[in-house]
C-alpha cells in the first residue's frame, strides 16, 4: 500500500462544510516538509509555497497551499486512533 493509499484511510472530525482543503493533501503536504527538513508550521507552509509545482505532480492541491493556521487547525481534527491503527496493523 503506498503512502497516500494509507493517507486516505485517516478519519477527520472536521464538518463538510469545513472541508476546503483535502485532508489527504495537507497531510502529503507536511509529511513532505518535514522529510525535507521543516521545523514548524511557517516551515511548512514556506515548503509548500516553494515547492506546489512538485506537490501537485501527487495531489490536487485544488485549493493551493493553505496558510500555516489552517495546516494546524486541519491536523487538530485527525483522529488519531485511525492513524495510529493503520500503522500499526497493516
Amino acid at each position: 500500500m503506498t503512502l497516500i493509499e494509507h493517507l486516505t484511510l485517516v478519519e477527520e472530525t472536521r464538518s463538510d462544510i469545513n472541508r476546503k482543503h483535502d485532508l489527504v493533501d495537507v497531510m502529503f503536504l507536511v509529511i513532505s516538509a518535514i522529510m525535507a527538513g521543516a521545523e514548524g508550521w511557517r516551515d511548512i507552509q514556506t515548503f509548500g509555497d516553494s515547492k506546489a509545482d512538485w506537490l501537485r505532480l501527487y495531489r490536487p492541491f485544488t485549493h493551493g497551499i493553505p496558510r500555516r493556521h489552517t495546516i494546524a487547525r486541519i491536523l487538530r481534527t485527525i483522529v488519531v486512533e485511525s492513524l495510529l491503527w493503520r500503522c500499526v496493523f497493516r
